[in-house]
């Protein structure tokens, strides 16, 4: 996975089970691309004034610069919660980046996911990464504008029609100083509360937004 043992760093390596199917995909495509150096953590755990979150995978390079990937499966996740969870993960510095990828894109175009992530974040990735996946990925997703401060990255592949749109959210702690993120009010609304159960938190915040119009 990556971990170090007795000064010994374990290459990031495929190691199931992993918690859904969507998971084990991206963990099985992922290594097979990983920097050699790097700690791979599925299910990492985050404790925070809301409470204790599960991080999908965390990518940990030799610098101590650490991301998040949330594997969003439909069913599963409903956004405006994710961006509270997201802030209290990001307020309290556990993790310098969370990116959220689609279960969709995962499984029918996890090589345009991958190429994103190691253009984004070539730290984490093998040096040959991007060379061999722009082999693999799309003319559409190589054309996208890429930096650390666009968050979100989507666009419509001209050829399909079913599964034929492409997203992936990125939150992250440094902001442009000429800019702000929703997270960063939700993290300091719940730092005013101090702390307590994100739902309740979340529904403190709505109210008092709902009094105030």
């Amino acid at each position: 996975m990556g971990y170090k043992t007795n000064g010994t760093h374990i290459p990031p390596t495929y190691s199931p089970p992993y918690d859904s199917p969507i998971e084990d995909s991206f963990a099985l495509c992922y290594v097979k691309y990983a920097a050699p150096d790097i700690d791979f953590i599925p299910q990492f755990k985050v404790n925070t004034l809301c409470g204790t979150f599960i991080v999908d995978f965390a990518l940990i390079g030799q610098s101590g610069y650490r991301i998040g990937v949330e594997c969003d499966g439909k069913d599963f996740h409903e956004e405006s919660r994710d961006e509270w969870r997201d802030a209290m993960i990001l307020g309290e510095n556990h993790i310098d980046a969370i990116y959220r990828v689609r279960g969709c894109d995962i499984q029918h175009h996890i090589e345009d996911v991958l190429f994103l992530l190691a253009e984004l974040e070539p730290n984490l990735f093998d040096a040959r990464a991007v060379l061999n996946l722009s082999v693999l990925a799309s003319p559409e997703v190589k054309e996208l504008p890429r930096a650390h401060w666009i968050d979100q990255y989507k666009f419509h592949y001209r050829n399909e029609s079913d599964i034929g749109f492409f997203k992936l959210e990125a939150r992250r702690c440094v902001v442009p100083a000429t800019q702000r993120r929703f997270w960063q009010t939700a993290y300091r609304y719940a730092l005013s509360m101090g702390g307590g159960k994100l739902d309740d938190v979340i529904s403190s915040y709505r109210k008092r937004q709902g009094d105030s119009n």
